[in-house]
């Protein structure tokens, strides 16, 4: 009997140390494969918390939080990721033995079942938006992007008319349905342009699509400081 008892008290003590240490570790590594394979992100860091913490291994997470040292979302190139959720309830089962033929967007929704709050922030260079210019048209050249939290200016040459042409764009980043966009006030040039109503020519240009986006998550705000602008999305999975 005295055996049996130790054999049960040994094994009882497996079972805590497994639920307390080695499944929150394991969701912790699942969780980064998922944050690596949304945003192509580097060098990535996630942490669970709950209390107590073997409530991780049942699927309850009071908090989760990752870093990225750097990341891609749709063509844009962010300097680093954030990402923040709170009360967060998985499907472990899922999450450890996934089903069989599922994309990656439908095996994320059978994961995530409930979160009060996920909030993802992307810091974005003014250098790498250059790069996203030069790179969405190849007639422009000689880019250059300057951020302040006042708003972004952009110069460029571009051909028109069978000529180049020098242009000088003023405007500032919003959302709009989602989706980030720059939304140009100022488009000016002391060539071509100047002799046609250039004010046919302001547009809003789509930078940043939500359907790139991870867990539902909707791009929300744009803040933009000196030399860099943060883009944060939020969603609320029910």
């Amino acid at each position: 009997m005295k055996k049996f008892l130790a054999i049960i008290g040994i094994l009882l003590i497996v079972l805590c140390l497994i639920l307390q240490f080695i499944l929150p570790s394991t969701v912790e590594t699942i969780l980064k494969e998922q944050v690596v394979n949304s945003t192509s992100a580097n060098e990535v860091d996630v942490s669970l918390s709950s209390s107590p913490n073997f409530r991780i291994a049942l699927g309850e997470i009071d908090r989760v939080h990752a870093t990225a040292a750097a990341g891609r979302i749709g063509e844009i190139n962010f300097k680093n990721v954030t990402l923040d959720g709170e009360k967060i309830r998985l499907d472990i089962l899922e999450l450890l033995f996934p089903s069989k033929n599922l994309t990656a967007n439908e095996r994320t929704q059978r994961i995530f079942k409930h979160a009060n709050k996920i909030e993802l922030r992307g810091v974005v260079t003014d250098e790498e938006i250059k790069n996203f210019i030069a790179n969405k048209d190849s007639n422009f050249e000689n880019t250059q992007v300057a951020i302040t939290p006042n708003g972004a200016t952009a110069s460029a040459r571009v051909k028109f008319l069978g000529r180049k042409v020098d242009l000088d764009i003023a405007g500032t980043f919003l959302v709009n349905g989602g989706d980030v966009y720059f939304h140009m006030t100022r488009l000016n040039s002391n060539s071509i342009l100047s002799r046609v109503n250039i004010d046919t020519f302001l547009t809003d240009i789509k930078v940043l699509d939500s359907a790139n986006l991870p867990l539902g998550l909707k791009f929300d705000s744009v803040e933009l400081r000196e030399g860099e602008a943060v883009i944060t999305a939020v969603t609320a999975v029910q």
